[in-house]
């Protein structure tokens, strides 16, 4: 009996310690949002015209990327197996995943994870007392000069569901945000993966991330239904620019029927095996930097 009560005791000290640790976590992961947050607002309000102009460029360009399908759609009546209608919404559900993904990583060295590596930068994250996963999530939250796209993409998703026969249930509005969430972690996961080529070659490799991240941005705004099944597969797995929008969206119109009705279970289940995957090889990649470090160290444009 004293033997088990030694064990439920030593069972309990253990959940509290796991139990303390991830509350600790949870707390420095929102003081450094708040931290990263309150930079943004500072950039806002000392050189508001600047970033004013930095925000509407960022809108300018994404309708301007929309533009060519969204005329095409209307030349024609629709192509690739979708109406005028279904492609507005598709491409608006790519500018929502294009603000998320400007939102949370573009601000800062998150999105460009690539020109940490090559430059050696992973040392300043190394050596700070907090986790480099928390530094690594909340490096490039930029709320306010990050947030108007995803803005555009709201506006943009509400008036293309007017021409659409969706319900827009509760149900609906969670598949939505779990199809997005979904997108933008296949999109972060591709470009980690590709971006751990700077571990072994930093030099070559420092600027891949822009590039890993760029037919995302070419060609997610095309409907892919009229290639063959063959290609269809290959742009949702090994290349997978169609779960950036294409796939989520004909699931959320019920075009791709399943048994959650319009959630985007693929596109969700993709996500968590390009995420396992990103996790793995950047794991890799830093049991290798931790070895043999980096030779070409830069502080330019790390803060």
């Amino acid at each position: 009996m004293e033997d088990r009560s030694i064990n439920n005791q030593t069972e309990i000290t253990a959940g509290e310690i796991r139990y303390g640790k991830v509350k600790g976590w949870f707390f420095t992961l929102m003081r450094l949002y708040g931290t990263y947050a309150k930079l943004d607002l500072l950039w806002f309000l000392r050189d508001t015209k600047y970033c004013l102009l930095y925000m509407v460029t960022d809108v300018i360009c994404a309708l301007a990327a929309m533009a060519g399908v969204l005329l095409l759609s209307v030349q024609f009546g629709g192509f690739g197996g979708m109406s005028r209608n279904e492609i507005l919404f598709m491409l608006s559900y790519g500018i929502f995943v294009d603000g998320i993904f400007n939102l949370f990583f573009t601000g800062e060295n998150m999105g460009n994870i690539s020109r940490v590596i090559g430059r050696g930068q992973l040392d300043h994250w190394m050596i700070q007392p907090v986790p480099v996963w928390i530094q690594m999530a909340t490096c490039g939250f930029c709320p306010f000069s990050g947030s108007s796209k995803l803005v555009c993409g709201i506006i943009m998703t509400v008036y293309s569901l007017h021409g659409l026969p969706v319900a827009v249930t509760p149900w609906w509005v969670f598949s939505f945000l779990a199809g997005t969430a979904a997108s933008t972690a296949v999109i972060l996961a591709f470009v980690y993966i590709v971006s751990c080529l700077a571990f072994v070659s930093p030099a070559a490799a420092e600027e891949i991330a822009p590039t890993a991240h760029s037919p995302f941005d070419m060609l997610k705004s095309y409907p892919l239904g009229g290639l063959s099944a063959f290609w269809k597969t290959c742009f949702c797995t090994v290349a997978p620019v169609g779960l950036a929008a294409w796939l989520p969206s004909l699931s959320l119109l019920e075009k791709a029927p399943g048994m959650f009705g319009p959630l985007p279970v693929l596109t969700i289940v993709m996500a968590a095996v390009y995420m396992a995957a990103a996790g793995m090889l950047f794991k890799k990649g830093m049991n290798y930097y931790g070895k043999y470090g980096c030779p070409r160290y830069s502080g330019f444009g790390h803060r």
